[in-house]
């Protein structure tokens, strides 16, 4: 992590030392959108084991890693397959993709921000997981949601489609304990015109907790004004790495017929 955004998270911790924000996230009207304000709700993650026909993309093994994913850098520039420990996944130094390319998909991963990690707003949790990343770019975002130092936009934490969808309520547990998304993503559909049939489409479920219900999304979650436009509708997945070391385990997927 850079000196400045050290900086930013130690004056974080401060303010909300002094303030008490650190135990009670109140809303802060300065931020658009205010993930504090998104109600709180209890939710009971799901740790499903692949159903039939399932693919599994990490069961904890460096076999299922290597057989299933590839860096997204070079080798020599530090694109490597991340570290397993104890049958955990550890976010490192690159993004990751999937190997396979797919369409409409349902996906199930657990992940987990570290116990002792230390994350204000948009800085020290952060991670994403992004379909058709090679041209669309369309991600569910993974953040320290449940006890963030400071605020951030509510379209850009945990259960949220990035800068698109703020998630319906905030399931989100505590540092240290995992977390289940199982999504599911209806691809886009163009027209031999370049009309769109369909929109990118979302369904979300957080710790068990109905987040996204279908929504359709415009455009690239990178820019907010993004529009649509044709591109190849089977991609990887990726997994973001945003300079944190977010835990994952017990990731899987089936392909939807469209």
């Amino acid at each position: 992590m850079k000196g400045k955004d050290m900086k930013q998270i130690r004056v974080a911790m401060m303010a909300a030392l002094t303030t008490g924000a650190v135990f009670a996230n109140p809303p802060n009207p300065k931020v658009e959108g205010d993930m504090f304000a998104v109600k709180k709700v209890a939710g009971t993650p799901n740790y499903a084991k692949p159903p039939a026909g399932a693919e599994v993309l990490f069961d904890g093994t460096s076999a299922s890693a290597e057989a299933n994913w590839v860096a997204e850098k070079p080798k020599e520039k530090g694109g490597v397959i991340w570290p397993i420990k104890d049958g955990v996944w550890i976010d490192t130094a690159t993004d990751l993709l999937t190997k396979k390319e797919y369409g409409s998909v349902k996906l199930h991963l657990e992940w987990r921000v570290p116990k002792d990690r230390v994350a204000a707003g948009q800085k020290g949790a952060n991670s994403g997981v992004i379909f058709m990343p090679k041209k669309g770019w369309y991600e569910v975002q993974i953040l320290e949601s449940y006890n963030n130092l400071t605020n951030t936009y509510s379209d850009g934490m945990a259960g949220a489609i990035y800068q698109r969808s703020t998630p319906a309520s905030n399931p989100s547990m505590p540092k240290g304990e995992w977390q289940s998304y199982d999504i599911t993503f209806l691809a886009p559909k163009f027209g031999a015109d370049g009309s769109v049939g369909r929109k990118p489409t979302f369904t979300v479920v957080f710790n068990g907790v109905t987040v996204q219900d279908a929504v359709e999304i415009d455009g690239s979650t990178l820019k907010r004004t993004a529009t649509l436009s044709p591109h190849p509708v089977k991609q990887p997945i990726k997994l973001q790495y945003h300079n944190d070391p977010i835990e994952f385990r017990n990731i899987w997927v089936q392909e939807l017929g469209d």
